[in-house]
């Protein structure tokens, strides 16, 4: 911790160094409590650690149960001194007793106010929500903000983000990104056009800029209007249809469906596993629960038939209860309903053709998805598909498509 309290209640921010005589001074000039539990603490600081505060004894201190590192410490006092800079109403560690929390700045701006958490450490995924809602509940807006050393870059467009990771993601399903920042460069980044293609894979863009550069209250990034993954994505959907059976186990209920439908995983139709807009909001991958969509509700349907939207949700619910379709737990993200990325993906394939509204809701087949005989005819189909449809894709994965689901999850 950064800060403590006299016994007077004077509040005390430590300086960023401390010569030896300075530590000396402040040592005797009184004793120190936490802000949070109020017991005692003592100053620690040396030539390699950072000056900080630390209970005296073994303590259940809420604010202390994350050791902090100097990476930590060194991150949210850069992050206060730049709020401070542009001259906002800033509080460093922040504690509100109303909700027990300790928020490692809290910042008012344009009368709103804002906790910001610098996390440099992974905590339990119902102690992230648990504390977002906490802040939510007194009227605060909770901004995590992910170190930037934790993040794994494969290639220019292609990352891998854990589970932990994705709980920070902020915006919106037509405009989703997520906060980044390192003290040692002083660059404040943002992931945005998240595109995930598994569970850890995702596609995005990556842009920094020096803090000295950015004002707090222009944070919000640009929305894309580009949609660059294509190429990436068609390479890893291919790499999936000839390898992912390789690692399936035999209980998987993904490939037990496919055997019983009498489809391998390189002769799956070539318009399952297309990105869609708001498919974050699904954690199973796109080319899988298109896939059950395929199965469930398409497979039988001959020309002239019809869908309907009820049956598409009901047996898309059905199997997010069994287990075979999961969701992600997105709470910084502005709610939309679960099925959402299907209603885009219905959209998809009326846009292409495949489908054509005949009521309210309810969808005529026009024509039935393409399912090639072996791999190498699937790579052919795959080529003509991307070719026909390329442009189709890209522009609805950078704007809105209008949405035919209005019911809630």
């Amino acid at each position: 911790m950064l800060t403590a309290i006299k016994k007077d209640g004077t509040w005390i921010t430590l300086p960023e160094k401390m010569p030896a005589n300075v530590l000396a001074k402040w040592r005797k000039s009184g004793d120190y409590y936490c802000p949070c539990c109020k017991t005692e603490m003592s100053i620690k600081a040396g030539n390699v650690r950072i000056p900080h505060f630390a209970h005296k004894s073994n303590s259940s201190c809420r604010a202390s149960s994350e050791p902090e590192s100097a990476y930590h410490l060194m991150g949210k006092r850069k992050l206060y001194q730049w709020f401070l800079s542009h001259d906002y109403q800033v509080d460093l560690e922040a504690y509100l007793p109303q909700i027990k929390k300790r928020a490692d700045i809290l910042a008012t701006i344009g009368g709103y106010r804002f906790a910001i958490e610098f996390q440099c450490s992974v905590i339990p995924e119902n102690e992230f929500i648990e504390r977002t809602r906490a802040y939510q509940s007194v009227g605060i807006k909770p901004i995590w903000i992910l170190a930037a050393k934790s993040l794994k870059r494969k290639n220019m467009h292609e990352f891998r983000l854990s589970g932990f990771q994705w709980l920070f993601v902020t915006g919106s399903c037509h405009h989703p990104f997520l906060w980044m920042y390192c003290p040692e460069t002083d660059r404040l980044s943002v992931l945005k056009n998240l595109t995930p293609f598994s569970p850890r894979v995702v596609f995005a863009e990556l842009t920094s800029a020096s803090l000295k550069l950015l004002t707090p209250n222009r944070l919000t990034p640009k929305k894309s209007s580009r949609f660059p993954f294509l190429p990436l994505w068609r390479y890893k959907r291919k790499v999936w249809c000839l390898h992912r059976v390789k690692a399936a186990r035999r209980s998987d209920p993904f490939f037990k469906g496919l055997y019983l439908h009498h489809i391998t995983p390189a002769t799956i139709p070539i318009e399952i596993g297309v990105p869609v807009r708001g498919m974050l909001l699904i954690e199973t991958p796109a080319i899988e629960w298109q896939a059950w969509f395929y199965m469930d509700v398409f497979r039988e349907k001959k020309p002239g038939e019809k869908i309907s939207m009820d049956d598409i949700i009901r047996f898309f619910k059905k199997r997010a209860k069994n287990g075979d379709i999961k969701l992600r737990a997105l709470p910084l993200l502005h709610e939309k309903p679960m099925v959402y990325p299907v209603g885009q993906y219905i959209q998809l394939l009326e846009e292409m053709g495949y489908i054509l509204k005949a009521e309210e809701e309810v969808f005529k087949v026009e024509k039935r998805l393409s399912l090639p005989s072996n791999s190498d005819e699937g790579q052919m189909m795959e080529r003509i598909f991307y070719n026909e449809h390329k442009t189709t894709i890209e522009k609805g994965n950078i704007r809105i498509i209008r949405d035919n689901i209005s019911g809630s999850s």
